[in-house]
C-alpha cells in the first residue's frame, strides 16, 4: 500500500487546482518533487492503465504557541499535511482515456475522526469523478478543485499550521465569502497543454447549502497557466455569491470576486515564489483584501526540503493589516514519512487578530507566535 516517490519527471503533474500545469517532462523544481508523494493519486498520477488505491497521510505535531496573553503547550494533527483517508479508481478507456474517481475525507485527533462524514459527500475534501483524455483534457465533477489562487503560493501547501492559511482569508463583513480550495458541486474543464499554456475553467452549484435559497449557480471561474523547466506562472479569476444575509429586511447574495497572480522560478535547487491575490465584496460596508506573498524552497542533502514564506496582508480600512513569517525543515526517514519542524509568527495591526495554528489570540493585536515539533507519514 506503500507510495512511492514521485520522479522528477512528473512534478508537474500535480492538478490544475495545486496551481501548477498538468502535464510536463521538466527536471525543475525538485523540492516540489520531494513532498509530492503527499498530495494522493488524483494529483499526481496522470497514468492511463486500471488502477485502486487506498491512500492517506497521518500527521501529528507538539508545539509551544504565545500571542502575548496566552501561552501553551498542545498536542495537534495537520502542521505540515492534513491527515486524510482516500479512494482512488482509475478505469482505462481505451489508450488515451480513463474514468477516474477519488474520494477523500480529512480528520482530527480527537477521537472524532470520520463521525458523521461519510453520510454526506458534500462534506468530503475531495469527492470528484473525471474523464481526462490525452487530446482532450479533463472534464470534472464532484467537490473537486476549482479556480482559486493556487496552494503552491506557500511553500508550507496552506496547511491548518501555516500562517498563510489565515492571513489569506477574506475580509470580515457582511457579504463575503470563503472561496474553497475544493469547492463543491463544481464541473470543471482543463484543456490540454499547447506550448506550456493550459486553459481551465469550473461553474459551481448551490445545491444543498445555504445558497440553495438564492441563485442557482453559486460561482464561476478561469485560471490560465503556463510551465516549462524553470517556470510556472498562472492567472485566475473567480465570482462567487455569499450566502445569503439579511440586509435591512431583505434576503440578499453578495458577489465576491477573487483575483490571484503568481509566478514561480526554479533557479537550481533554490526554487522561489511571489503571489498576489485581492478579494473584492460587492458591498461598500465590507473592506478589500489583497495579500501579497513571497516563498522560498530548497532540497538540502540528499532528501531534506527547507522553506521559508512571507506573507503581508493589506485590508482597505481599518487598521487591519497584518505580517506573517514561518521558517520550516523537513527530514526524510523514507520518501512517504519525515519528521519535520517549524517557526513561525503572525505581526497584526492594532485592530487585527488573526491567528493560526489554533492559537487563541485574546486581544486584538495580539501577535501569535509558534514553534512546532511533528511527524508525519503518507501511505
Amino acid at each position: 500500500m506503500g507510495m512511492s516517490p514521485v520522479r522528477s519527471t512528473s512534478v508537474f503533474a500535480l492538478a490544475f487546482g495545486m496551481g501548477l500545469p498538468l502535464a510536463s517532462q521538466a527536471d525543475g523544481f525538485p523540492a516540489i518533487t520531494r513532498v509530492a508523494s503527499g498530495f494522493g493519486y488524483y494529483n499526481v498520477d496522470k497514468g492511463y492503465d486500471d488502477k485502486v488505491k487506498v491512500y492517506g497521510t497521518l500527521d501529528a505535531f507538539v508545539n509551544y504557541q504565545d500571542s502575548g496573553h496566552y501561552s501553551g503547550y498542545k498536542l495537534a494533527g495537520g502542521g505540515a499535511w492534513t491527515n486524510k483517508l482516500g479512494l482512488y479508481m482509475r478505469k482505462a478507456l481505451d489508450a488515451d482515456t480513463v474514468l477516474e474517481l477519488d474520494a477523500e475525507e480529512g480528520f482530527n485527533l480527537n477521537g472524532q475522526a470520520l463521525d458523521q462524514h461519510w453520510k454526506q459527500v458534500g462534506t468530503l475534501r475531495l469527492a470528484v469523478a473525471a474523464l481526462r483524455s490525452r487530446q482532450y483534457g479533463k472534464l470534472e465533477f464532484g467537490k473537486t478543485y476549482g479556480m482559486g489562487p493556487p496552494t503552491f503560493a506557500d511553500p508550507f501547501l496552506a496547511v491548518y499550521g501555516s500562517p498563510y492559511t489565515y492571513l489569506t482569508t477574506p475580509p470580515a463583513g457582511k457579504g463575503a465569502y470563503y472561496l474553497d480550495l475544493r469547492p463543491k458541486h463544481t464541473l470543471a474543464y482543463t484543456t490540454p497543454k499547447f506550448a506550456g499554456i493550459s486553459v481551465g475553467t469550473a461553474v459551481s452549484f448551490g445545491f444543498n447549502d445555504a445558497a440553495s435559497t438564492g441563485d442557482t449557480v453559486r460561482g464561476k471561474g478561469m485560471s490560465v497557466q503556463y510551465g516549462d523547466a524553470k517556470w510556472i506562472l498562472l492567472a485566475s479569476y473567480n465570482d462567487y455569491l455569499s450566502d445569503p444575509w439579511n440586509d435591512n429586511g431583505n434576503q440578499r447574495q453578495t458577489h465576491n470576486y477573487i483575483k490571484a497572480a503568481s509566478a514561480f522560478y526554479d533557479f537550481g535547487p533554490v526554487a522561489t515564489s511571489l503571489s498576489w491575490q485581492r478579494q473584492d465584496v460587492d458591498y461598500s460596508g465590507t473592506p478589500s483584501m489583497t495579500a501579497w506573498s513571497f516563498g522560498m524552497s530548497a532540497p538540502v542533502g540528499k532528501a531534506d526540503v527547507a522553506r521559508l514564506s512571507l506573507v503581508k496582508r493589506e485590508i482597505e480600512f481599518g487598521d487591519k493589516d497584518a505580517l506573517g513569517m514561518m521558517v520550516g525543515y523537513d527530514h526524510f526517514l523514507r520518501p512517504n514519512w519525515a519528521v519535520y519542524g517549524r517557526v513561525g509568527f503572525i505581526k497584526n495591526r492594532p485592530n487585527s487578530s488573526i491567528t493560526y495554528a489554533g492559537i487563541a489570540v485574546n486581544e486584538a493585536g495580539d501577535d501569535p507566535q509558534n514553534v512546532a515539533v511533528g511527524m508525519y507519514y503518507h501511505f
